[in-house]
């Protein structure tokens, strides 16, 4: 019996997985749909920053971030220009140690709050507290301004790299299609 069955699974399995005995000559493009519809492209919402060089758009920078690096390749045929947007791109690097500021100064207050919780507000340990809450908010919000004060005139950098490069080539003009720095 369970020989029987095991041949009944045998036949029916081996009738679907196996190829047709024959195969039918069918015309391919009959098959073939037709021209699949490209879907359209959806534009960013104010995060891309494009310029015009020889007819073409191309965004200023790469897409991992605001470095303007594209431009960079476009404009390294003019060292001045290029010099400007080693700037641009040493000061986005430079913006950073407000990250790290930051934090020191955070974590100073944390310090200052949950370590010296106990002190009295006239011992040296309840002035030292008010010094470490004083100096991590200091610190958190110098870092923050530098940083901020850093990436706005830094974004100036652009149009000036841009108008060296064609002043030096005015027949190749580059043309930037955003406003560059910041509006509030």
């Amino acid at each position: 019996m369970r020989a029987r069955k095991g041949l009944i699974s045998l036949l029916v399995l081996s009738a679907f997985a196996s190829p047709p005995a024959y195969s039918e000559c069918r015309d391919p493009s009959a098959e073939t749909p037709g021209r699949i519809p490209q879907p359209k492209i959806a534009q960013d919402v104010g995060c891309d920053r494009p310029f015009i060089h020889r007819g073409e758009v191309y965004p200023v920078d790469s897409p991992q971030a605001q470095d303007a690096l594209t431009l960079r390749t476009h404009v390294s045929e003019v060292p001045e220009a290029k010099a400007l947007l080693d700037t641009y791109q040493e000061r986005r690097e430079r913006s950073r140690i407000s990250a790290y500021t930051g934090s020191v100064g955070i974590f100073m207050m944390i310090l200052a709050n949950s370590v010296m919780r106990r002190a009295k507000p006239d011992s040296t340990v309840g002035s030292l507290k008010s010094v470490f809450q004083v100096g991590g908010l200091a610190l958190t919000a110098g870092g923050f301004l530098y940083s901020f004060s850093l990436l706005r005139t830094n974004e100036r950098l652009i149009p000036e790299a841009v108008d060296v490069y064609n002043r030096a080539r005015p027949d190749d003009k580059i043309e930037l299609k955003f406003e560059a720095g910041w509006t509030f």
